[in-house]
C-alpha cells in the first residue's frame, strides 16, 4: 500500500504539473518547439526540467520497486524493460493522461494470456503490438477518446 500512495502522489503532481503554466509550455514545446522558442520560453531549460522531473519520478519507482522485492533482478537491467515501458505507452496512447497506465493493464494482460499458450510469447505480444500501432495509431486509449467523441458528435448532430 506504501506504493499506492507514492503512485498517488506522482499522479497527483503530474496532473498538477500538467495544469500549470509550465505544463502549458511543456505542450507548446510538444507542439512546435521552434514557435514556443519564437514565444520567448527557454525550450532548453524546460526539456530539462522535465527530464529531471521524470527521472526523479522513474528512480523513486525503481528504488521502491526494490524495496519491494528486497533485491534487483539482473533481469531488470536488460534492455527488454525499456522496450516493454515504450510498448506499454504505444498501446495506451502517448500524449494522453491515463493511457500509458491502460497501455500497462493492455500488456501485462497479453504477456500473462500469451505465455499459458505458447513459449513464443515474446513474438506473439510483438505481432498483437504491431497490429494495434496500425489499427489503433492513438493507442487504446486515446481510439477510445476519439470514439467517444465521435458518438458525442454524432448524438448532438443527430438531436438538431
Amino acid at each position: 500500500y506504501v506504493i499506492l500512495v507514492f503512485v498517488a502522489l506522482a499522479l497527483w503532481f503530474v496532473s498538477r504539473l500538467l495544469d500549470s503554466p509550465f505544463g502549458a509550455v511543456i505542450e507548446a514545446i510538444r507542439e512546435n518547439e521552434k514557435r514556443a522558442a519564437a514565444c520567448g520560453y527557454d525550450v532548453a531549460r524546460s526539456k530539462l526540467l522535465v527530464f529531471v522531473l521524470s527521472a526523479g519520478i522513474c528512480g523513486l519507482a525503481g528504488a521502491l520497486r526494490a524495496l519491494h522485492l528486497s533485491i534487483v533482478p539482473i533481469d531488470s537491467l536488460h534492455y527488454l524493460q525499456s522496450g516493454q515501458a515504450v510498448m506499454m505507452c504505444l498501446l495506451g496512447g502517448m500524449g494522453t493522461f491515463l493511457g500509458p497506465f491502460i497501455g500497462a493493464a493492455v500488456f501485462l494482460y497479453l504477456e500473462d494470456v500469451v505465455t499459458n499458450v505458447t513459449r513464443y510469447w515474446m513474438g506473439v505480444v510483438g505481432i498483437i503490438f504491431m497490429v494495434f500501432v496500425l489499427f489503433f495509431p492513438k493507442g487504446v486509449w486515446g481510439t477510445a477518446l476519439d470514439w467517444v467523441a465521435r458518438w458525442q458528435r454524432k448524438l448532438k448532430s443527430g438531436g438538431a
